[in-house]
């Protein structure tokens, strides 16, 4: 009687409101992340995320679980359409518990999969989908769209170059830059005088397309791409002779591909999401430099992972807070709860609530002088 007493008793403690989530085990808790995916910014932002998770998981991990990844490396071929299906994958065959980063145009695919699957989708490298009225989605760095806004302008009228270029990708983050350039021109003050659409990742010459902008009078190019493409930008600048400038947008704005021996880019004028990774002396900083030299000595520093450290110790902060008993819709509620964090300089303080799952408003100008880029503002919320 008494053994029956005890199984009762038992069963009784494990039954009540929690039930763990798909991806939650009493050790672990699992994401789904992206592999090696081929292309240099996700692959140092997931660096970044993993560095913020290994962190935590070396203290101790968070209410008796470690976080851990299960990850698909990106195919060679088949396009956003193969990344979906990857994250669809980890979703629905290996019930992760949510997806962390997966930025970039398939984001916009990826928030209806995660919409559908009630699933946390935690801030994609991407401002091309919004968090407003999303249940699972948090969102990190400014909207494109604002971003034009202040942008463009400024360069008419605060620097003064009225002739403007464009080479931009020719996916949905390119065309987003090309019609944001093409309809602020009239009320802007500038005149765009032609645009280079690029469609390969790794362009060997784009030294035509930049010749023509010089032909008709650029006397800046916008660059709405990537780092690779970006480089070949750079390359034909100097093939072609052209003395202009170059202006970064969105979070191409990182100094790796634009440092050269000749200094062929200097001036290039960008918008900011985050302090200088080598040099700033923000407490948040230094301690992302800290950890990247525990775990992976002699490994450059960059925005890129900078920012996946970052956005991974906000989710740390609330699994934090979720507590022991973790669910889904518990982890997006403790998420709301945020107030104020502080992440030590790395971005202003963050505010989460039912109604804002944004995470990051401001940017600041800033253009490259030897070598790195330097802040020419505070922090400016575009609007």
């Amino acid at each position: 009687m008494r053994l029956i007493t005890i199984v009762i008793a038992i069963g009784l403690s494990t039954a009540g409101p929690w039930a763990p989530d798909d991806g939650v085990t009493a050790t672990a808790v699992v994401f789904g992340m992206e592999g090696a995916t081929r292309s240099f910014s996700a692959d140092e932002e997931n660096l970044g995320f993993r560095l913020a998770f290994d962190e935590a998981n070396a203290g101790g991990g968070i209410h008796g679980r470690t976080i851990r990844t299960k990850a698909y490396d990106r195919p060679v071929d088949g396009g956003d359409s193969s990344v979906v299906a990857s994250a669809a994958r980890l979703l629905d065959e290996d019930r992760v518990f949510g997806l962390v980063n997966w930025g970039g145009p398939p984001a916009i695919p990826l928030l209806a999969l995660t919409t559908d699957r009630k699933a946390p989708y935690l801030f994609p490298h991407s401002a091309l989908v919004s968090s407003e009225g999303r249940r699972y989605l948090f969102t990190s760095f400014p909207r494109y769209e604002s971003e034009a806004a202040l942008m463009f302008p400024y360069l008419a009228r605060e620097r003064g170059l009225k002739r403007i270029g464009l080479v931009h990708d020719v996916n949905a983050y390119g065309r987003l830059f090309l019609e944001r350039l093409t309809a602020l021109a009239p009320n802007s003050g500038y005149t765009v005088v032609g645009t280079v659409p690029v469609s390969e990742a790794t362009p060997a010459d784009l030294s035509g397309g930049v010749r023509r902008l010089k032909d008709a009078g650029a006397e800046a190019i916008v660059l709405a791409l990537y780092p690779a493409q970006a480089r070949a930008v750079v390359a034909a600048k100097r093939a072609v002779e052209w003395q202009g400038r170059l202006v970064t947008v969105g979070p191409l704005t990182d100094e790796q591909y634009l440092q050269t021996p000749d200094g062929i880019a200097e001036g290039a004028l960008g918008f900011c999401y985050y302090p200088d990774p080598e040099e700033s002396e923000m407490p948040g900083v230094a301690r992302y430099r800290r950890a990247m030299t525990s775990a992976h000595a002699g490994h450059a520093l960059n925005r890129y992972s900078l920012y996946g450290y970052t956005f991974g110790r906000i989710i740390v902060e609330g699994l934090q807070r979720a507590g022991r008993d973790l669910t889904r819709e518990r982890l997006v509620d403790a998420l709301e709860t945020v107030e104020g964090w502080d992440s030590g300089g790395v971005l202003p303080p963050v505010t989460f609530s039912r109604a804002n799952h944004h995470a990051q408003q401001a940017g600041f100008v800033c253009e490259l002088e030897r070598g790195r880029f330097r802040a020419k503002s505070s922090w400016i919320a575009p609007r």
